[in-house]
């Protein structure tokens, strides 16, 4: 793996490099990127399908879209053989994208932020889910704000939408991260969950179907950043622009299926169900109350017709990490996200004639 130079960069930019550096390594092997086919040059198989290792950042809810595509084989129908894995953060998908062990990834915006500043080649090509749509759950003991000084919340891992949008629940309730509540970086939305229950930290950031199996278990929403109206980055589309330049073609194909499933998934609750019992490893009876409300709250509302990544939301993402890294500020969100590919698409006619199809 080749080395990845620090010289003359803030403390922060080192360690983000490090984690990417560290991270390829370990989805290298998870994905066996060895024996794959190299990011510039997918192969075709013997279907005459372009072979893609495609990666997701989670297991979360807002992931169902590309396991729907796959499973109801909406990938081959635009000549994609996609093999898809989960990693469990942003940025070790970010660092799968680097390392060549894949080719696309869906992944959370501020990971893709933090790589760009830190020199990668990676940009967002469309969305998914372009708002927030996390709620900040406590237990009953935690009424209002106030009480949550003094005590620790839990995120996923630093760099990630939930160590983001968990900054900017804290401002908005009046409370600074660090300084009045510590920030604890734990893992998935599950592990998050099991550390709350064991009373380990006093709040995290849930979605659904985990903000209903939350309540379940007696914690409640202290705040709902979906009710905010804010833009975000929650799950996007990623390559690299070397990619798109060699194999252009092959992206439009991705982010068609993307969008079709997207569309077909606000149509079949059924299937989408199904495929999110498979995803979460839900029982589709025992929980169907909480598949239920993610299928109606989060997938039907939140998914995006026409996904054009919002370059409000990365403005927002370089503004927080220039707090940090100041070289941040440099960056303008048209560096972090193309557009062409979904203009293109849209000027073709495809976002309409799909939508058409009512």
């Amino acid at each position: 793996m080749r080395a990845v130079p620090t010289c003359g960069l803030s403390d922060g930019r080192q360690r983000l490099r490090l984690r990417i550096a560290l991270g390829s390594l370990a989805v290298c092997l998870l994905l066996s990127c060895a024996a794959q086919p190299s990011s510039d040059s997918p192969n075709s198989t013997a279907h005459g399908r372009i072979k893609l290792n495609v990666c997701t950042s989670s297991t979360s809810s807002t992931q169902v879209v590309a396991l729907y595509a796959l499973d109801k084989g909406i990938f081959a129908k635009y000549g994609l053989d996609v093999s898809l894995t989960s990693t469990d953060s942003g940025s070790r998908a970010v660092a799968a994208l680097i390392s060549g062990g894949a080719q696309l990834c869906q992944i959370s915006g501020p990971a893709v932020v933090h790589a760009v500043v830190a020199g990668a080649d990676v940009v967002i090509v469309g969305t998914v889910v372009n708002t927030y749509v996390y709620s900040l759950m406590v237990p009953a003991d935690i009424r209002s704000p106030a009480d949550l000084k003094g005590k620790t919340v839990a995120v996923s891992t630093p760099g990630t939408a939930s160590e983001s949008a968990m900054r900017l629940a804290l401002r908005s309730v009046g409370l600074e991260p660090h300084r009045d509540v510590a920030i604890l970086a734990i893992g998935g939305q599950g592990e998050r969950m099991a550390a709350m229950e064991a009373g380990y930290v006093a709040g995290t950031l849930l979605s659904f179907p985990e903000i209903t199996l939350a309540r379940q278990k007696g914690f409640h929403v202290l705040l709902d950043l979906s009710a905010m109206d804010l833009s975000d980055l929650h799950s996007g589309t990623v390559t690299s622009r070397a990619f798109i330049e060699s194999n252009r073609t092959t992206v439009l194909n991705f982010v068609k299926a993307v969008a079709e499933a997207v569309f077909l998934i606000k149509k079949d609750k059924e299937g989408a169900v199904a495929t999110l019992s498979k995803l979460l490893q839900l029982d589709i009876q025992k929980e169907a109350a909480a598949l239920g409300e993610t299928y109606e709250v989060l997938l039907k509302r939140k998914l995006v017709d026409i996904p054009y990544p919002s370059l409000a939301a990365i403005e927002a993402v370089l503004a927080e990490i220039a707090h940090e890294n100041p070289s941040a500020g440099r960056f303008r969100p048209e560096e972090v996200a193309d557009l062409s590919v979904v203009r293109e698409l849209e000027d073709s006619g495809f976002f309409r004639d799909l939508l058409g199809r009512q």
